[in-house]
């Protein structure tokens, strides 16, 4: 029985950002794997690792059945050219063609990460409700089958997943983020100066709060805290902001500066106090996961995925859901109270260190993979 393991994402940066490290482990331990997503400019530096890759001409906020019938079929096609032994399945819109894709076809193991359920759990739009129920339905029905399997982030997808969905517990794993170098984004002191910096890095989406964010900054009102925002605008979500919103924002305020993407993230959370994320869903935030390890102190929303890494008066202030003066007292709190930032980064440090680095997230993930493949091994005989 071939190892050949399959990735399919939604685009290549995020397979770079998000998956790259376990897939370079689940080489070494002589899996055969290929990666499926869109290329949006970055596929050339998957290759360059080893990985066999394929093209998906595929698109988030894509709603047409005939390109959505396409992509399924390419899906399928693709499967049957490698026949693997695991199908890894990550995000939404992956899972629901992944599954949809390979049906019927046999001898197969699937993993499907549920990273956060993002727009469409949220979104009060009617045809979006609708289809979210659809989308149930076609879960519930696709995760009683034995051959597939659920990874989640957080423990409140953790519970949802296993009382609605009535799965057995051996098909369902709480793996706690995608992880994080603990040994490149080190523990660093606060930078010792005058300012305080206040630093959101994720996609520049409405999911994320930004808009919230905004305008929490407007009543801080103290002219010696700065915030910096580090993401791109991300025109393919169906929650995306514009850049003419953002401009109309930046010349209210003079104290936030908006840095594009940013290719040095470690440095970045070095010369910053305090990391802030004021989403509205996560699986559980990448940005947060590299801000902790580097010693910093959080404000984040208290939501499914922010409160697996940003615990209140323990290593953070949390607030409710798009509350305005919640956040700006939280900023202008830890802004004024070094002490408590110090601390509260001493412990964000320690929750990475205890079960979310990029050894431990690896570790239980392959661990899954030689499972299912020890598992399908013995059916097939």
């Amino acid at each position: 029985m071939n190892k050949n393991l399959v990735y399919i994402v939604s685009e290549d940066w995020y397979f770079l950002s998000h998956r790259l490290a376990l897939a370079k482990n689940a080489m070494r331990k002589g899996f055969n794997v290929f990666v499926v997503c869109k290329n949006t400019g970055k596929l050339d530096k998957i290759k360059s690792y080893g990985f066999k890759c394929y093209e998906l001409n595929a698109s988030r906020n894509n709603t047409s059945i005939v390109t959505s019938i396409k992509e399924l079929i390419n899906i399928r096609l693709i499967i049957k050219t490698i026949k693997p032994s695991i199908v890894h399945l990550v995000a939404l819109r992956p899972i629901i063609m992944g599954l949809i894709g390979i049906i019927l076809i046999n001898n197969i193991k699937v993993v499907s990460s549920i990273t956060g359920m993002g727009s469409i759990f949220l979104s009060k739009n009617l045809k979006i409700r609708f289809l979210k129920y659809f989308i149930f339905v076609f879960l519930f029905i696709s995760f009683k089958r034995k051959k597939n399997n659920i990874i989640v982030q957080n423990k409140d997808d953790y519970n949802f997943f296993l009382k609605k969905f009535n799965i057995n517990k051996n098909r369902i794993f709480l793996i706690r983020g995608s992880g994080v170098d603990t040994n490149y984004f080190n523990y660093v002191k606060e930078p010792s100066v005058n300012s305080i910096i206040v630093t959101f890095v994720g996609r520049l989406i409405k999911d994320k709060g930004i808009e919230t964010l905004f305008e929490a900054f407007k009543k801080v009102k103290n002219k010696n805290i700065y915030l910096l925002i580090a993401g791109n605008i991300d025109t393919s979500n169906p929650s995306a902001i514009t850049e003419k919103y953002i401009n109309s924002e930046l010349k209210k305020n003079k104290n936030i500066t908006w840095l594009g993407e940013v290719k040095n993230i470690k440095k970045l959370w070095e010369k910053s106090h305090i990391a802030i994320l004021p989403s509205k869903r996560e699986g559980l935030p990448k940005s947060l996961l590299e801000a902790a390890a580097s010693g910093r102190a959080i404000i984040a929303t208290d939501v499914a995925g922010c409160r697996e890494i940003a615990i209140n008066n323990y290593n953070a202030i949390t607030v409710k859901l798009d509350n305005v003066d919640e956040l700006a007292a939280a900023i202008r709190y830890l802004a004024t109270n070094h002490g408590i930032r110090k601390q509260f980064g001493i412990e964000s440090r320690k929750l990475v260190e205890k079960d979310m680095s990029d050894e431990i997230i690896i570790n239980k993930t392959i661990s899954i993979y030689e499972s299912l493949y020890k598992s399908l091994n013995t059916e097939l005989r």
